[in-house]
């Protein structure tokens, strides 16, 4: 079950805390955010060969004095652990990850619960904020929050999106 209109919010909360500069490797679930990212003339959407790439990309556009968010699978968060903790987090580089969740309940595809399973506990292990809305409500009242706390603090945070918020893999 989809919740209406999540792909938008996050698109808007994005923008509203004037993040334009995006990085991706794109899936099926978060390229529904990068459709309305990549109508905006004032957004500026990079898809990288990896997330850690991304990372790099997002570290030097923050030192160039503009803000921008990660959007990737949580397999993803995998590939870019070590620049996350030996950059962004030593060296208190912000970012907003925006990370679909696959792997859950109700997973078809295998490959995929591993990772699943542990996206919240690698989170917490780097010590990234992190929040798994499951309704556009909550995601609304905690992304601005969110998003401050990770320029406040020059620290990356995450948003963790749920299945049931998303609809999974095969939501419109």
């Amino acid at each position: 079950m989809t919740t209406e209109g999540w792909h938008l919010a996050i698109a808007d909360a994005l923008r509203r805390n004037d993040i334009r500069y995006f990085a991706t490797v794109p899936d099926f679930i978060i390229s529904q955010v990068l459709h309305h990212l990549w109508e905006d003339e004032t957004c500026h959407v990079v898809t990288s060969s990896r997330e850690e790439e991304g990372l790099g990309m997002l570290s030097g556009a923050y030192l160039a004095g503009k803000r921008g968010a990660l959007l990737m699978q949580n397999s993803g968060l995998g590939n870019c652990v070590n620049t996350l903790a030996s950059l962004n987090i030593a060296l208190q580089i912000p970012v907003v990850m925006v990370i679909s969740h696959r792997g859950d309940v109700g997973e078809y595809n295998a490959a995929q619960v591993p990772m699943g399973q542990a996206a919240e506990r690698i989170l917490e292990a780097c010590d990234v904020r992190y929040v798994t809305p499951h309704t556009v409500e909550e995601f609304e009242a905690e992304a601005d929050g969110l998003i401050k706390l990770a320029y406040t603090r020059n620290l990356p945070v995450a948003f963790l999106l749920p299945n049931d918020l998303t609809g999974g893999r095969y939501s419109k």
